[in-house]
């Protein structure tokens, strides 16, 4: 899978007339490798060369074992430094040429390996890669679907587990840490995030959990993202603390509905804003078009935001194998907000929900 994955970037290149490109993000290492690290202040990059096939590694010493343990690719080179040297001497001796040299980078590699060699190598020429590589990881192959849903899998129970924690008396920040807990006890690799909204901060899409008390009457948004074998799920439900109030059933039964709508038409070849715009306009038809205040969805995958974005302007094509959220919301000012949020695989016949909690209001649904 990795040496496929390799070949098809190379013919990527190609296309573009890309002599190397420098890959050095996380995500994109662990997609091309099955190795990554977080590189801090040490450069860690793997660098693919258009017209050899044998890739390049290169890591501080430290990290020479773990790329024994985690490279899947069967023929790559490896070149270790010590803290005593330099990386940047390592990549003037790739680079130092005497033609002209295409490099590809991300948009994220951090400047201080960039300058050295714009500084001293007159023979380069960048260009940003993030759209090729997207290209491929926007759609999914098996295995990685396999995964995803496992995560969504372990999400749907930590999410499952926090509705039936909801209660009156407990801070949103206690029942982040429980959340939190018990994904990491089920095998997450790692919980991004843990969004606990009760009451007025449910109408703040982003706010962090606090040490508000949840209250009887209080609306609990509850957002999690979880990570399994280095993929992402991301899941929403939307519940009261109590009995639901007449103006909370209203709003939640509208956004229930505009989610329905944007996942009735997921299907290939209509364009993304089309899900988006689905979903705003059942929205919009109940005066609520302002309080909806972000995009429909995002990818998912090695990144938890990630292409394709489900957004009025996007008028790229779903294709089978895409995943995404689907995510509508309305939010009232210093009242309270509603946000439902599933996960979906395209598939040739429409799509495949990776979310299998129920939705509703009210917490005994979920029992």
């Amino acid at each position: 899978m990795y040496e496929d994955r390799v070949k098809k970037i190379r013919r990527l290149m190609e296309d573009k007339a890309i002599d190397i490109i420098m890959v050095t993000s996380e995500p994109n290492m662990l997609y091309f490798s099955g190795y990554s690290a977080i590189s801090l202040e040490r450069l860690i990059t793997l660098i693919i060369r258009k017209d050899e096939d044998r890739v390049l590694l290169i890591v501080p010493k430290l990290e020479e074992k773990r790329v024994e343990e985690k490279c899947r690719l069967r023929d790559f080179e490896l070149v270790s430094y010590s803290d005593t040297e330099s990386p940047i001497n390592i990549l003037e001796n790739i680079f130092s040429r005497s033609r002209k040299l295409k490099i590809g980078v991300e948009e994220t590699i951090q400047f201080k390996y960039v300058y050295p060699l714009i500084s001293k190598l007159t023979n380069i020429e960048y260009s940003l890669i993030d759209d090729l590589i997207y290209s491929m990881r926007k759609i999914k192959e098996l295995e990685e679907v396999d995964i995803l849903k496992k995560a969504a899998e372990k999400n749907n129970q930590v999410l499952l587990d926090a509705i039936k924690n909801v209660r009156a008396g407990i801070s949103e920040r206690e029942l982040m840490m429980h959340i939190k807990n018990y994904a990491l006890e089920l095998g997450a690799e790692e919980v991004p995030f843990a969004l606990v909204q009760s009451g007025g901060n449910s109408a703040l899409p982003h706010q962090e959990p606090t040490n508000k008390i949840i209250d009887k009457g209080d609306i609990v948004v509850l957002d999690i993202g979880v990570r399994y074998q280095g993929y992402y799920s991301d899941l929403t439900r939307t519940i009261v603390c109590g009995t639901p109030s007449s103006k909370q059933l209203e709003i939640f039964n509208i956004v229930l509905r505009a989610q329905q709508t944007a996942l009735d038409i997921i299907r290939e070849n209509i364009k993304a804003e089309e899900v988006d715009i689905a979903a705003r306009r059942t929205i919009e038809a109940q005066g609520y078009g302002e309080y909806f205040i972000h995009r429909t969805g995002h990818g998912l995958g090695l990144e938890v935001h990630e292409p394709p974005f489900i957004k009025t302007g996007n008028t790229e094509l779903l294709k089978n194998g895409m995943v995404f959220t689907v995510e509508p919301g309305i939010y009232l000012p210093n009242l309270f907000g509603v946000r439902l949020e599933d996960n979906v695989v395209v598939s040739k016949d429409g799509y495949i929900n990776l979310a299998t909690l129920p939705k509703s209001l009210h917490i005994e649904d979920y029992t």
